[in-house]
Protein backbone atom coordinates (compact mmCIF):
# COMPACT_ATOMS: atom_id res chain seq x y z
CA UNK A 1 0.00 0.00 0.00
CA UNK A 2 1.32 2.87 -0.94
CA UNK A 3 1.85 6.37 1.43
CA UNK A 4 3.13 9.50 2.25
CA UNK A 5 6.66 9.37 3.30
CA UNK A 6 5.73 10.80 7.05
CA UNK A 7 9.09 12.21 7.82
CA UNK A 8 9.27 14.67 5.17
CA UNK A 9 5.96 15.37 5.43
CA UNK A 10 5.79 16.48 9.20
CA UNK A 11 9.44 18.21 8.79
CA UNK A 12 7.67 20.49 6.02
CA UNK A 13 5.01 21.25 8.60
CA UNK A 14 7.65 22.48 11.18
CA UNK A 15 9.78 24.18 8.60
CA UNK A 16 6.57 26.33 6.95
CA UNK A 17 5.27 27.19 10.98
CA UNK A 18 8.66 29.31 11.38
CA UNK A 19 7.40 31.78 8.85
CA UNK A 20 5.37 33.75 10.55
CA UNK A 21 5.94 32.52 13.94
CA UNK A 22 4.37 34.06 16.98
CA UNK A 23 6.66 32.27 18.92
CA UNK A 24 3.31 30.33 21.00
CA UNK A 25 3.37 28.04 18.71
CA UNK A 26 0.71 29.67 16.20
CA UNK A 27 1.88 31.82 13.09
CA UNK A 28 1.20 35.26 11.49
CA UNK A 29 0.96 35.57 7.78
CA UNK A 30 -1.90 37.62 7.12
CA UNK A 31 -2.28 37.59 2.70
CA UNK A 32 -0.44 39.24 0.99
CA UNK A 33 1.84 40.14 3.86
CA UNK A 34 5.79 40.42 3.95
CA UNK A 35 4.86 37.30 6.08
CA UNK A 36 3.15 35.63 3.38
CA UNK A 37 5.47 36.48 0.85
CA UNK A 38 8.26 34.98 2.81
CA UNK A 39 6.00 31.70 2.99
CA UNK A 40 5.14 32.03 -0.63
CA UNK A 41 8.83 32.32 -1.65
CA UNK A 42 9.50 28.81 0.95
CA UNK A 43 7.02 27.16 -1.19
CA UNK A 44 8.05 28.22 -4.48
CA UNK A 45 11.78 27.15 -3.33
CA UNK A 46 10.72 23.26 -2.26
CA UNK A 47 8.88 23.17 -5.61
CA UNK A 48 11.49 24.00 -7.98
CA UNK A 49 14.38 22.25 -5.51
CA UNK A 50 11.72 19.13 -5.67
CA UNK A 51 12.20 19.41 -9.38
CA UNK A 52 8.04 19.93 -10.34
CA UNK A 53 6.58 22.49 -12.63
CA UNK A 54 5.96 25.63 -10.40
CA UNK A 55 3.58 28.10 -12.18
CA UNK A 56 1.94 31.75 -10.32
CA UNK A 57 -1.66 32.36 -12.06
CA UNK A 58 -2.82 35.91 -12.42
CA UNK A 59 -4.62 35.73 -8.98
CA UNK A 60 -0.96 34.86 -7.33
CA UNK A 61 -1.72 30.87 -6.86
CA UNK A 62 0.80 28.86 -6.28
CA UNK A 63 1.52 25.58 -7.91
CA UNK A 64 3.34 22.37 -8.07
CA UNK A 65 2.27 20.43 -11.03
CA UNK A 66 2.86 16.64 -11.83
CA UNK A 67 2.42 16.65 -15.57
CA UNK A 68 1.12 13.29 -17.58
CA UNK A 69 2.21 11.90 -20.19
CA UNK A 70 -0.69 12.84 -22.25
CA UNK A 71 -0.47 16.81 -23.15
CA UNK A 72 -3.92 16.90 -23.33
CA UNK A 73 -5.38 15.37 -19.78
CA UNK A 74 -7.47 17.21 -17.54
CA UNK A 75 -5.81 18.24 -14.35
CA UNK A 76 -6.93 17.40 -11.17
CA UNK A 77 -6.65 19.76 -8.36
CA UNK A 78 -6.18 19.37 -4.95
CA UNK A 79 -4.22 21.76 -2.25
CA UNK A 80 -5.79 24.46 0.00
CA UNK A 81 -3.63 27.82 1.60
CA UNK A 82 -0.67 29.49 3.13
CA UNK A 83 -2.49 32.64 4.53
CA UNK A 84 -3.95 32.50 7.77
CA UNK A 85 -5.62 34.76 10.41
CA UNK A 86 -3.33 37.48 12.26
CA UNK A 87 -1.98 35.45 15.33
CA UNK A 88 -3.58 32.16 14.01
CA UNK A 89 -2.14 28.62 13.85
CA UNK A 90 0.11 26.60 12.35
CA UNK A 91 -2.22 24.12 10.72
CA UNK A 92 -5.28 25.59 9.11
CA UNK A 93 -4.63 25.99 5.06
CA UNK A 94 -0.59 24.64 5.74
CA UNK A 95 -2.03 21.47 6.78
CA UNK A 96 -4.01 20.75 3.01
CA UNK A 97 -1.23 22.77 0.96
CA UNK A 98 2.22 20.61 2.27
CA UNK A 99 -0.47 17.22 2.08
CA UNK A 100 -1.24 17.91 -1.45
CA UNK A 101 2.60 18.15 -1.92
CA UNK A 102 3.85 15.25 -0.58
CA UNK A 103 1.02 13.57 -2.41
CA UNK A 104 2.74 14.47 -5.42
CA UNK A 105 5.74 13.61 -4.12
CA UNK A 106 5.29 10.40 -3.40
CA UNK A 107 3.24 9.35 -6.27
CA UNK A 108 6.20 10.61 -8.46
CA UNK A 109 8.24 8.63 -6.46
CA UNK A 110 6.69 5.22 -6.66
CA UNK A 111 6.76 6.01 -10.41
CA UNK A 112 2.98 5.89 -11.13
CA UNK A 113 1.54 7.10 -14.21
CA UNK A 114 -1.26 9.29 -13.52
CA UNK A 115 -4.03 10.02 -16.64
CA UNK A 116 -4.74 13.62 -15.27
CA UNK A 117 -2.11 16.51 -14.94
CA UNK A 118 -1.69 16.78 -10.57
CA UNK A 119 -1.46 20.08 -9.67
CA UNK A 120 -0.97 20.99 -5.80
CA UNK A 121 -2.35 24.79 -5.48
CA UNK A 122 -2.29 26.69 -2.80
CA UNK A 123 -4.68 29.74 -3.01
CA UNK A 124 -4.71 33.45 -2.43
CA UNK A 125 -6.11 35.07 0.94
CA UNK A 126 -8.37 32.45 1.76
CA UNK A 127 -8.79 33.57 5.31
CA UNK A 128 -10.57 37.01 4.52
CA UNK A 129 -7.54 39.64 5.57
CA UNK A 130 -8.45 41.55 2.34
CA UNK A 131 -10.98 39.75 0.39
CA UNK A 132 -11.59 36.14 1.34
CA UNK A 133 -11.55 33.21 -0.87
CA UNK A 134 -9.68 35.91 -3.69
CA UNK A 135 -7.94 33.10 -4.91
CA UNK A 136 -10.43 30.36 -5.58
CA UNK A 137 -13.08 32.72 -6.92
CA UNK A 138 -10.76 34.17 -9.37
CA UNK A 139 -9.99 30.54 -10.44
CA UNK A 140 -13.72 29.75 -10.44
CA UNK A 141 -14.59 32.98 -12.42
CA UNK A 142 -17.11 34.53 -10.10
CA UNK A 143 -15.18 37.63 -8.46
CA UNK A 144 -15.67 40.64 -9.74
CA UNK A 145 -14.22 43.97 -10.30
CA UNK A 146 -16.68 45.72 -7.91
CA UNK A 147 -15.26 43.43 -5.07
CA UNK A 148 -11.83 44.17 -5.92
CA UNK A 149 -12.12 47.52 -5.75
CA UNK A 150 -14.39 47.62 -2.74
CA UNK A 151 -12.46 44.85 -0.30
CA UNK A 152 -13.33 44.23 2.95
CA UNK A 153 -9.82 44.78 3.91
CA UNK A 154 -9.38 47.74 1.87
CA UNK A 155 -8.51 48.95 -1.30
CA UNK A 156 -5.25 50.85 -0.52
CA UNK A 157 -4.01 47.47 1.19
CA UNK A 158 -5.19 45.19 -1.34
CA UNK A 159 -3.30 47.36 -3.92
CA UNK A 160 -0.51 47.19 -1.54
CA UNK A 161 -0.43 43.48 -1.17
CA UNK A 162 -1.01 42.61 -5.27
CA UNK A 163 1.92 44.91 -5.66
CA UNK A 164 4.10 42.43 -3.93
CA UNK A 165 3.51 39.37 -5.87
CA UNK A 166 3.31 41.29 -8.89
CA UNK A 167 -0.50 40.84 -9.53
CA UNK A 168 -3.13 43.70 -10.40
CA UNK A 169 -6.71 43.80 -10.91
CA UNK A 170 -6.91 43.27 -14.39
CA UNK A 171 -4.45 39.62 -14.03
CA UNK A 172 -6.69 38.43 -11.10
CA UNK A 173 -9.89 38.64 -13.30
CA UNK A 174 -8.27 36.91 -16.19
CA UNK A 175 -7.43 33.80 -13.45
CA UNK A 176 -10.75 32.25 -14.83
CA UNK A 177 -9.61 28.13 -15.07
CA UNK A 178 -11.72 26.76 -17.99
CA UNK A 179 -13.69 24.15 -16.75
CA UNK A 180 -13.24 21.42 -19.10
CA UNK A 181 -9.59 21.60 -18.53
CA UNK A 182 -10.05 20.37 -14.72
CA UNK A 183 -11.02 17.47 -13.42
CA UNK A 184 -11.69 18.20 -9.53
CA UNK A 185 -10.85 19.55 -6.79
CA UNK A 186 -10.05 17.76 -3.26
CA UNK A 187 -9.18 19.25 0.02
CA UNK A 188 -7.82 18.53 3.25
CA UNK A 189 -8.12 20.31 6.73
CA UNK A 190 -8.00 20.50 9.89
CA UNK A 191 -12.02 20.58 11.39
CA UNK A 192 -11.88 24.09 13.69
CA UNK A 193 -14.47 21.83 15.80
CA UNK A 194 -15.07 19.37 17.97
CA UNK A 195 -17.36 16.92 16.54
CA UNK A 196 -14.43 14.45 15.24
CA UNK A 197 -12.36 14.60 18.27
CA UNK A 198 -15.80 14.27 20.70
CA UNK A 199 -16.40 10.78 18.32
CA UNK A 200 -13.20 9.38 18.18
CA UNK A 201 -13.29 9.66 14.45
CA UNK A 202 -10.29 10.24 12.63
CA UNK A 203 -12.17 11.58 8.98
CA UNK A 204 -14.75 13.90 8.66
CA UNK A 205 -16.35 13.98 4.88
CA UNK A 206 -17.96 16.50 4.03
CA UNK A 207 -21.17 16.71 2.15
CA UNK A 208 -21.77 21.11 1.72
CA UNK A 209 -20.00 23.52 2.97
CA UNK A 210 -22.76 25.86 4.39
CA UNK A 211 -24.69 29.09 2.80
CA UNK A 212 -23.87 32.11 4.62
CA UNK A 213 -26.45 35.55 4.50
CA UNK A 214 -25.59 38.73 6.49
CA UNK A 215 -28.15 41.12 7.36
CA UNK A 216 -28.49 44.41 8.94
CA UNK A 217 -31.31 45.07 11.49
CA UNK A 218 -32.15 48.20 12.46
CA UNK A 219 -34.82 48.90 15.29
CA UNK A 220 -36.67 52.47 15.74
CA UNK A 221 -37.81 53.34 18.69
CA UNK A 222 -38.06 56.34 20.82
CA UNK A 223 -35.02 57.82 22.94
CA UNK A 224 -36.82 59.00 26.33
CA UNK A 225 -35.18 60.07 29.66
CA UNK A 226 -34.50 56.51 31.67
CA UNK A 227 -35.73 58.13 35.01
CA UNK A 228 -38.78 60.08 34.21
CA UNK A 229 -40.39 58.16 31.23
CA UNK A 230 -42.63 55.43 32.67
CA UNK A 231 -41.69 51.90 31.99
CA UNK A 232 -45.45 50.66 30.47
CA UNK A 233 -44.89 54.24 27.80
CA UNK A 234 -41.12 53.23 26.79
CA UNK A 235 -40.47 52.32 23.22
CA UNK A 236 -37.20 51.08 24.02
CA UNK A 237 -35.33 49.91 20.97
CA UNK A 238 -32.97 47.38 22.87
CA UNK A 239 -36.48 45.50 24.44
CA UNK A 240 -36.86 44.22 21.13
CA UNK A 241 -33.42 43.49 20.32
CA UNK A 242 -32.86 41.48 22.91
CA UNK A 243 -36.45 40.00 22.78
CA UNK A 244 -35.12 38.86 18.95
CA UNK A 245 -32.26 37.81 19.72
CA UNK A 246 -33.22 35.22 22.19
CA UNK A 247 -36.42 33.95 19.79
CA UNK A 248 -33.86 33.46 17.26
CA UNK A 249 -31.55 31.41 19.55
CA UNK A 250 -34.87 29.44 20.27
CA UNK A 251 -35.89 29.40 16.80
CA UNK A 252 -32.86 27.73 15.11
CA UNK A 253 -31.93 25.23 17.54
CA UNK A 254 -35.81 23.83 18.16
CA UNK A 255 -36.12 23.53 13.73
CA UNK A 256 -32.94 23.84 12.28
CA UNK A 257 -30.22 22.16 13.77
CA UNK A 258 -27.21 21.95 12.70
CA UNK A 259 -28.11 25.50 11.31
CA UNK A 260 -26.69 28.22 13.34
CA UNK A 261 -27.52 31.85 13.98
CA UNK A 262 -25.05 34.94 15.21
CA UNK A 263 -25.72 38.74 16.44
CA UNK A 264 -21.86 39.11 16.22
CA UNK A 265 -22.39 43.66 16.67
CA UNK A 266 -24.77 45.66 18.49
CA UNK A 267 -24.88 48.88 18.84
CA UNK A 268 -26.97 51.74 20.67
CA UNK A 269 -27.98 55.13 20.27
CA UNK A 270 -27.80 57.45 21.88
CA UNK A 271 -25.48 55.49 23.81
CA UNK A 272 -26.14 56.95 27.19
CA UNK A 273 -26.69 55.69 31.23
CA UNK A 274 -29.90 57.92 31.43
CA UNK A 275 -31.56 57.39 27.90
CA UNK A 276 -33.86 55.11 26.58
CA UNK A 277 -32.22 53.78 23.93
CA UNK A 278 -34.05 54.81 20.86
CA UNK A 279 -32.41 53.15 18.02
CA UNK A 280 -30.80 49.37 18.21
CA UNK A 281 -28.52 47.72 15.19
CA UNK A 282 -27.92 44.32 14.89
CA UNK A 283 -25.66 42.42 12.33
CA UNK A 284 -27.20 39.28 11.81
CA UNK A 285 -25.66 36.05 10.44
CA UNK A 286 -27.06 32.70 9.79
CA UNK A 287 -26.16 29.14 7.91
CA UNK A 288 -26.92 26.25 7.06
CA UNK A 289 -25.64 23.64 4.44
CA UNK A 290 -29.60 23.40 2.68
CA UNK A 291 -30.40 25.92 0.20
CA UNK A 292 -34.39 25.19 0.75
CA UNK A 293 -33.50 25.35 4.93
CA UNK A 294 -31.46 28.54 4.30
CA UNK A 295 -34.70 30.09 2.74
CA UNK A 296 -36.90 29.11 5.66
CA UNK A 297 -34.49 30.09 8.25
CA UNK A 298 -34.65 33.63 6.48
CA UNK A 299 -38.37 33.32 6.52
CA UNK A 300 -38.71 32.71 10.10
CA UNK A 301 -35.94 35.16 11.47
CA UNK A 302 -37.55 37.89 9.84
CA UNK A 303 -40.77 37.18 11.21
CA UNK A 304 -39.19 36.76 14.45
CA UNK A 305 -38.03 40.07 14.24
CA UNK A 306 -41.30 41.71 12.95
CA UNK A 307 -43.21 40.15 15.79
CA UNK A 308 -40.63 41.48 18.17
CA UNK A 309 -40.90 44.74 17.21
CA UNK A 310 -44.26 44.96 17.09
CA UNK A 311 -44.49 44.07 20.41
CA UNK A 312 -42.63 46.85 21.43
CA UNK A 313 -44.19 49.39 19.43
CA UNK A 314 -41.04 49.41 17.08
CA UNK A 315 -39.85 50.00 13.69
CA UNK A 316 -37.68 47.65 11.92
CA UNK A 317 -35.53 48.32 8.79
CA UNK A 318 -33.54 45.10 7.56
CA UNK A 319 -30.89 45.48 5.08
CA UNK A 320 -29.33 42.35 2.83
CA UNK A 321 -25.62 42.62 2.67
CA UNK A 322 -23.54 39.25 1.86
CA UNK A 323 -25.21 35.84 0.61
CA UNK A 324 -23.23 32.84 0.17
CA UNK A 325 -24.99 29.99 -1.61
CA UNK A 326 -24.64 26.23 -0.10
CA UNK A 327 -21.62 23.71 -2.02
CA UNK A 328 -22.51 20.51 -1.86
CA UNK A 329 -19.92 18.28 -2.13
CA UNK A 330 -19.54 15.67 -5.16
CA UNK A 331 -21.18 12.50 -4.79
CA UNK A 332 -18.25 10.87 -6.25
CA UNK A 333 -15.46 12.17 -4.90
CA UNK A 334 -17.01 11.74 -1.31
CA UNK A 335 -16.88 8.39 -2.13
CA UNK A 336 -13.09 8.07 -3.38
CA UNK A 337 -12.24 10.06 0.17
CA UNK A 338 -14.54 7.15 2.25
CA UNK A 339 -13.67 4.25 0.43
CA UNK A 340 -10.04 5.63 1.01
CA UNK A 341 -10.54 6.04 4.56
CA UNK A 342 -11.53 2.24 4.86
CA UNK A 343 -8.64 1.42 2.85
CA UNK A 344 -6.72 2.79 6.27
CA UNK A 345 -8.29 1.38 8.52
CA UNK A 346 -9.95 4.82 9.68
CA UNK A 347 -13.40 5.72 10.74
CA UNK A 348 -14.85 8.08 8.77
CA UNK A 349 -18.59 10.15 9.05
CA UNK A 350 -20.03 12.29 6.82
CA UNK A 351 -20.60 16.09 8.19
CA UNK A 352 -21.24 20.02 6.83
CA UNK A 353 -18.88 22.38 6.82
CA UNK A 354 -19.71 25.89 8.93
CA UNK A 355 -16.78 27.18 7.79
CA UNK A 356 -15.77 28.75 4.44
CA UNK A 357 -13.29 27.14 2.44
CA UNK A 358 -12.04 27.62 -0.69
CA UNK A 359 -13.59 24.20 -2.33
CA UNK A 360 -16.78 26.72 -1.89
CA UNK A 361 -15.57 28.39 -5.39
CA UNK A 362 -14.71 25.25 -7.20
CA UNK A 363 -17.31 23.76 -6.68
CA UNK A 364 -19.31 26.32 -8.73
CA UNK A 365 -17.30 25.07 -11.66
CA UNK A 366 -16.07 21.52 -10.66
CA UNK A 367 -16.46 18.08 -9.05
CA UNK A 368 -15.02 19.34 -5.65
CA UNK A 369 -14.82 17.60 -2.20
CA UNK A 370 -13.46 18.11 1.08
CA UNK A 371 -12.48 16.12 4.28
CA UNK A 372 -11.63 17.00 7.84
CA UNK A 373 -9.34 15.80 10.02
CA UNK A 374 -9.76 16.70 13.84
CA UNK A 375 -8.89 19.53 16.18
CA UNK A 376 -7.19 19.21 19.28
CA UNK A 377 -10.17 20.69 21.66
CA UNK A 378 -11.74 22.17 18.66
CA UNK A 379 -9.42 25.14 18.47
CA UNK A 380 -8.61 27.45 15.13
CA UNK A 381 -7.32 30.64 14.33
CA UNK A 382 -5.32 30.76 17.76
CA UNK A 383 -1.62 29.85 18.47
CA UNK A 384 -3.66 27.13 20.37
CA UNK A 385 -4.77 25.28 17.34
CA UNK A 386 -3.54 21.84 17.23
CA UNK A 387 -3.77 18.92 15.05
CA UNK A 388 -1.68 15.55 16.48
CA UNK A 389 1.19 14.67 14.11
CA UNK A 390 -0.61 11.03 13.38
CA UNK A 391 -4.01 12.48 12.27
CA UNK A 392 -1.98 15.31 10.07
CA UNK A 393 -0.55 12.09 8.41
CA UNK A 394 -4.03 10.07 8.34
CA UNK A 395 -5.08 13.19 6.39
CA UNK A 396 -2.11 13.14 3.46
CA UNK A 397 -2.41 9.66 2.98
CA UNK A 398 -6.63 9.39 2.61
CA UNK A 399 -5.67 12.72 0.18
CA UNK A 400 -2.80 10.43 -1.83
CA UNK A 401 -5.45 7.34 -1.79
CA UNK A 402 -8.24 9.56 -3.10
CA UNK A 403 -6.20 10.98 -5.49
CA UNK A 404 -5.33 7.11 -6.73
CA UNK A 405 -8.66 6.17 -6.39
CA UNK A 406 -9.57 8.69 -9.19
CA UNK A 407 -6.88 7.69 -11.00
CA UNK A 408 -8.41 4.44 -11.34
Amino acid sequence: MLTINETRFLNDLDALAQIGSTGDGGVSRPALSPQDVAGRDWFRQKVITEGFIFRQDGAGNLSAVLESDNPAAKTLLIGSHLDSVVNGGRFDGALGTLAALETLRTIRDSGRELPFHLEAISFTDEEGTLMGLMGSSALAGTLTQYELEHPRGGREALLVGMARVGINDASVLAAKRDPETTLGYMEVHIEQGTRLEESGTHIGVVTAIVGIRSRWLRINGAAAHAGTMPMDKRRDALWGAAAFVEKARALVMEHYTPGVVNVGRLSLEPGAFNIVPGVAELALEFRHGDAALLDEMEADLTAAAETCARDFGLELTITRLDDKAPAPMDAGLMAAIEGSAESLGLRHTRLMSFAGHDAQSTAQIVPSAMFFVPSVNGVSHNPAEYTIPADCVNGANVLLRAVLAVAG
